[in-house]
């Protein structure tokens, strides 16, 4: 079978994607097809649990550690290539607290994101199991589950981050020399803008309609609610944190913030009534306009999502994973373990 690969989130935009076939590759999503590793899956005691559920501590946490892993790759999902996105921080939490000498959890995360992706969809029972199995485990991201189950769409690429953007804009128009002749700026804006973008790590400002306020004893009418929007800010990393300063020169001003203008779609899978301002939040939509020195940018039939901070996320006990009967090695066999497919 064709292994998908696992690429951690970056903080910074990797340089290797300096050219725009190699950051969108096609522009055509990837067909998945059923393989044998997935049939191996889908006959596995853990698929069985994912559809039916399991009132055992060890398989709710097994099963809850899973789902949330599931949910946080669902936004980055796209079209360029078969890698996918997961904090590195979560990343570890799987390894270390799910994973056992005789369950290969990743193995197991991989499949349940190929089987989302056979099916362009997160299957029903999931959603279901996951919704149970929340009144316990309490941090699955079940709007995130939600969006999945009612079917993905793909971003173009989970490389073309901000800072990418910034990095490239000024490469490649500011820092374009006199030689050239072309329209720089314009062939940036026909490279980059009108993608499906997924940008996390940005603080919410504010969210609201711009329709007019209702008038006193004037019924509610959701045709004149006007445009929800919503204001977010990402802050680019501090240079100066990592520079001694020897002169104690305080001139020097941190970099500025992007604002991010988002357009919402109608249908949101977060309560937005219940985010509060400041809270971290991912935006996927339609990159659609940028100003001169990408300071702000707008986001159009964009959704916002939670972009949680999973420093030190504790999501299970080895131990109370082991008890689980699931928790065996089903994919690969009691041989020594194959590998994942999954790069760093």
């Amino acid at each position: 079978m064709r292994l998908m690969s696992l690429v951690l989130v970056l903080v910074v935009a990797a340089p290797a994607f300096a050219q725009k076939d190699e950051l969108f590759g096609s522009g055509k999503p990837v067909v998945y097809r059923e393989e044998t590793m997935d049939r191996r899956f889908a006959k596995s005691k853990v698929a069985k649990m994912l559809k039916e559920g399991s009132p055992e501590q060890g398989c709710v946490q097994l099963m809850g550690a899973l789902f949330i892993a599931l949910a946080e790759i669902g936004p980055n999902l796209h079209k360029r290539d078969e890698n996918f996105l997961l904090d590195p921080n979560l990343q570890a939490a799987i390894q270390n607290q799910v994973t056992t000498p005789n369950f290969p959890a990743m193995a197991y995360l991989l499949s349940m994101v190929r089987r989302v992706l056979i099916d362009k969809r997160l299957p029903d029972e999931w959603f279901e199991t996951a919704k149970a199995i929340n009144t316990v485990v309490k941090i699955i991201d079940l709007g995130k589950l939600k969006w999945m189950n009612e079917g993905i769409t793909f971003v173009d690429s989970s490389a073309f981050t901000i800072p990418l953007l910034k990095n490239r804009y000024f490469t490649e128009v500011v820092g374009a020399n006199s030689a050239v002749t072309t329209d720089v700026a314009g062939s940036f804006r026909d490279a980059y803008l009108d993608r499906d973008v997924a940008w996390g790590g940005a603080t919410l400002i504010d969210a609201g309609s711009n329709a007019p306020k209702k008038k006193k004893g004037k019924k509610y009418n959701p045709v004149e609610f006007g445009e929800l929007l919503a204001v977010l800010e990402w802050l680019p990393p501090d240079p100066r944190k990592t520079q001694i300063d020897f002169y104690g020169d305080d001139s020097k001003k941190p970099p500025p913030p992007v604002r991010i203008l988002a357009k919402l779609a109608p249908k949101q899978y977060t309560d937005l009534e219940k985010v509060f301002r400041g809270q971290r939040m991912l935006v996927r939509g339609r990159f659609w306009e940028m100003n001169r020195d990408v300071t702000q940018v707008e986001v159009r039939d964009a959704m916002l999502f939670e972009d949680r901070d999973w420093y030190g996320a504790m999501l299970a006990d080895p131990n109370v994973i082991a008890t689980c009967p699931a928790a065996i090695n089903e994919l690969t066999g009691i041989g020594p373990q194959q590998p994942g497919g999954f790069k760093h």
